[in-house]
């Protein structure tokens, strides 16, 4: 790499920008420390302007490595952005035996490059109570919760059957 005469280095190399409009948003900020770190996640995926915005893959699975926690829960984390217009679905992933494609994800911070859309930034207009784009009481992802005196998670259905 080449330097100057003060030996900085020409070239930035690869980073991410909030810049502090996007961080004041109430949406932003009532967002948890695992949902902002997934956003995080998406947009250090996210490679430029006229690139892949529409096309960013990340899986709950990757999520639940990263930041180890349970996969309900880094479901939770990308359900909280869409409730709050931060992402949206572009292709839903699937995984079965033949096929493994991991969702792919649209920022709404930035012009869609698989549709040609611009950039809605829906985020900056949600309120508390608002819902843009999960319908309520529809979970992404079946959740599960504490079953019996012993405090242990169970998924609903197998509860049904004892442990």
């Amino acid at each position: 790499m080449k330097r100057d005469s003060k030996g900085n280095t020409s070239k930035a190399g690869r980073h991410s920008r909030i810049y502090h409009w996007f961080y004041d948003t109430p949406a932003w900020q009532s967002l948890n420390a695992g949902a902002r770190a997934t956003y995080l996640m998406l947009l250090r995926r996210y490679v430029g302007p006229g690139t892949n915005n529409g096309a960013i893959p990340l899986s709950v699975r990757e999520i639940a490595d990263e930041l180890q926690v349970g996969k309900s829960t880094a479901a939770e984390f990308l359900a909280q952005l869409q409730e709050r217009g931060f992402i949206t679905v572009t292709i839903r992933g699937t995984f079965t035996h033949k096929n493994r494609r991991a969702t792919e994800w649209r920022l709404t911070e930035y012009p869609c490059d698989v549709t040609g859309e611009m950039q809605t930034k829906t985020f900056t207009r949600w309120t508390p109570g608002s819902n843009f784009t999960v319908r309520p009481g529809v979970p992404t992802v079946p959740v599960a919760g504490p079953d019996g005196t012993c405090g242990r998670t169970m998924d609903r259905q197998k509860a049904a059957y004892g442990t």
